[in-house]
């Protein structure tokens, strides 16, 4: 006979001596008549029910029969010697069916969790703020019977909760993301996550999960809130005005209110969502019909024109758009339409050195992929800056073509400069690198002399911005793909919106204006040809599709560093040529002019891209240990530390019979970014 069965057994035989049933009951009835006080509801807090005899209190227990006690035990022991039966003969079977349920009861309790905190911090407040709007809510009624708030509208458990960062001061917030451990900490993330990314977003892609990702962001994009009216109510424009009011400051996104004076209801839903995709040439006529001071970012809800103006808005603007948000598209866009508006020059840092290649040899383009290049391009965009003040100074009518500097990847050139400077600063020198200072310059100074910034970040942290007060001149911000903690530190308004994960579904911020934008997408060769608009690019195009970049090798660019090579800065009170206009600057027959070169009174031109000239590929491992000025095996070494860290060999490499070859500018690119011993070099340059 099973031990069970005999504890069972024992069990009830104690329960049948001890005593039978309800003689718990029939001693509470004795208790009650000698003190001859009736038991009352209200004697037991709500939270344990119970009664009151002689003065003490009685736990609720007391009053359930014995009988219905001595069943649950025999229930509890007969469950113990079932799973301890259970583990004798089925251990591995036993094991599984306790994980599974452990991970479902771990589910259910977090999901109650965020139900129960939904519950408190939104749906409670909501209806108290509601109830003072409704006058004629009754006093007894809860906000079960008034108030559907969907719990995904508030975008998760990111939107409910308070996390630590949450918690901490803003000032020690942004020393912790000015520290250069966690900005490397958060480098070596992104690096590690950057495959089980890539597996994710191939998960998505497969037809039936995207299917089903679809129609749940369709059916969450179609959930509404709704509140009862009380029928006495009479709702006055006020009324109606500060329950919209409500919604829109504690729900976030946007939000359209019917009203159903029949049934006693006001129901808010989100306005129609913007366009899945918007291509370059669907919106092209609408582009051609702005001014030359703005441009289209996109397209909103119920097909709304999404602009941005540098001349009356802002004159910068900061991405933070995450992987796969767009960035390159995004910036494609601007660049591409603010050159047929005729900006005179677009200064390109880009340090993943293929972002916006496609607009290598443009006229008013340059490229700089370099650190000691992209530090002096940025100190001659600051001296032109200056050199236009001191125009304005003597003539306060002057105008000026407008410029920009793009920073592509600027969480990236932040590091490297960090790391540069370090490697090359005196211990006198102050510890942010002096690229900081010019861009600092630009930013605070450019608009008067239509001088404008457009930054591009993974995250835009105080840090990677230079400093929090940079940071807060980007009076545009452009958001995609983002985390609770950036909208916290770039925007800081609440409720927070949720991030999409629909490509180039962005949130633009300008003032206090959020929109949901679905931003222009456009292709490197539409982007390329329609800013040549006919003309001839300088030099031979080097622009040639992805799949054939790794079998060419792309022009040597300009240094503005190199010996016997002036830069802005040797010609600060020269003027430039003026900035040719709309139709002479797409004229097919258009010549490089003084405006497009760095020029001055002693005649010294600098051509934006340099002639090409005949290319020799550098092949095997011996060669380009030799060009780069190493020995064999410590190159081979570092293309396999290379190859490990990175995933991929060296950019460019290509097979020339059986030996690895490698174009001269590639390797020497590479080479520039090995951490320290190649980072002096250029530095040093």
């Amino acid at each position: 006979m099973p031990i069970w069965v005999l504890l069972v057994g024992g069990l009830v035989l104690v329960a049948v001596v001890k005593g039978g049933a309800g003689r718990g009951d029939r001693r509470l009835a004795r208790a009650l008549a000698h003190q001859q006080m009736p038991m009352q509801a209200a004697d037991a807090p709500g939270w344990m029910p119970g009664a009151w005899a002689r003065g003490h209190k009685r736990h609720w227990l007391s009053l359930v029969p014995r009988w219905a006690k001595v069943f649950l035990l025999a229930v509890l022991a007969a469950g113990v010697g079932g799973i301890w039966w259970l583990w004798a003969n089925y251990q591995g079977l036993f094991t599984l069916a306790v994980a599974v349920i452990l991970v479902v009861a771990v589910w259910l309790w977090r999901r109650g969790r965020l139900a129960r905190r939904h519950r408190e911090m939104v749906v409670k407040p909501f209806f108290a703020a509601a109830r003072k709007i409704l006058n004629d809510i009754p006093d007894g009624a809860t906000y079960k019977d008034w108030v559907s708030i969907p719990q995904h509208l508030m975008g998760g458990e990111d939107l409910v909760r308070r996390t630590l960062r949450d918690r901490l001061p803003a000032s020690l917030v942004e020393r912790i993301d000015a520290s250069a451990t966690v900005a490397r900490l958060s480098l070596a993330w992104v690096k590690l996550l950057r495959r089980p990314v890539a597996w994710l977003d191939w998960f998505r892609a497969l037809k039936l999960v995207a299917w089903w990702l679809e129609r749940r962001a369709a059916a969450e994009a179609d959930a509404a809130l709704s509140v009862k009216i009380p029928p006495e109510a009479e709702l006055g424009d006020g009324e109606q005005a500060r329950l919209k009011n409500l919604v829109s400051r504690r729900i976030p996104g946007e939000w359209d209110a019917s009203w159903d004076h029949q049934n006693f209801v006001v129901t808010f839903k989100h306005p129609p969502r913007p366009p899945a995709k918007v291509l370059f040439g669907e919106v092209q006529d609408i582009i051609d019909g702005l001014n030359d001071s703005q441009v289209l970012l996109g397209l909103g809800t119920r097909n709304e024109k999404i602009v941005l103006d540098f001349e009356d808005e802002t004159p910068h603007v900061g991405l933070s758009v995450g992987t796969g948000g767009g960035k390159s598209s995004t910036l494609r866009n601007i660049i591409v339409q603010q050159i047929r508006k005729g900006a005179e020059k677009f200064i390109i840092i880009d340090p993943k050195l293929i972002s916006l290649d496609c607009l290598d040899g443009i006229p008013e383009v340059e490229i700089y992929t370099e650190i000691a290049e992209q530090w002096a391009a940025i100190a001659g965009f600051a001296v032109e800056m200056e050199r236009r003040y001191q125009i304005k100074k003597a003539d306060k009518s002057a105008t000026f073509p407008r410029w920009f500097l793009v920073m592509e990847e600027q969480n990236d050139f932040a590091e490297e400069s960090y790391q540069t400077w370090m490697d090359v600063k005196e211990k006198k020198d102050p510890a942010r690198p002096p690229v900081f200072s010019q861009l600092a310059k630009s930013l605070f100074k450019g608009r008067q002399a239509n001088m404008n910034i457009i930054s591009v970040y993974q995250r835009l942290t105080a840090r990677a911005a230079g400093g929090t007060e940079l940071r807060d001149q980007y009076g545009a911000k452009i958001l995609a793909r983002f985390s609770p903690q950036a909208w916290n530190s770039l925007v800081a308004t609440t409720p927070r919106p949720k991030s999409s994960r629909h490509n180039g579904r962005a949130i633009v911020v300008i003032g206090g204006s959020e929109r949901v934008c679905q931003l222009v997408f456009v292709d490197e060769g539409e982007a390329r040809e329609y800013a040549l608009n006919g003309r001839s690019p300088v030099g031979p195009a080097v622009y040639v599709p992805i799949a054939q970049r790794e079998a060419e090798a792309l022009p040597e660019p300009v240094s503005m560093v190199k010996a016997g090579v002036s830069i802005p800065s040797d010609h600060l009170g020269s003027v430039h040529g003026q900035s040719m206009d709309k139709t002479d600057s797409n004229d097919t027959n258009s010549t490089v002019t003084e405006s497009d070169v760095h020029g001055g009174s002693d005649g010294v031109v600098i051509p934006l891209v340099q002639p090409a000239r005949e290319l020799e590929a550098i092949t095997g491992n011996e060669q380009a240990a030799a060009l780069l000025g190493m020995t064999k095996d410590a190159f081979v070494q570092a293309r396999q530390r290379y190859k490990k860290r990175e995933g991929h060999d060296i950019p460019g490499t290509f097979q020339n019979g059986n030996y690895p070859a490698w174009y001269e500018k590639d390797l020497r690119r590479w080479h520039a970014k090995l951490p320290r011993a190649g980072v002096k070099e250029v530095a040093g340059k």
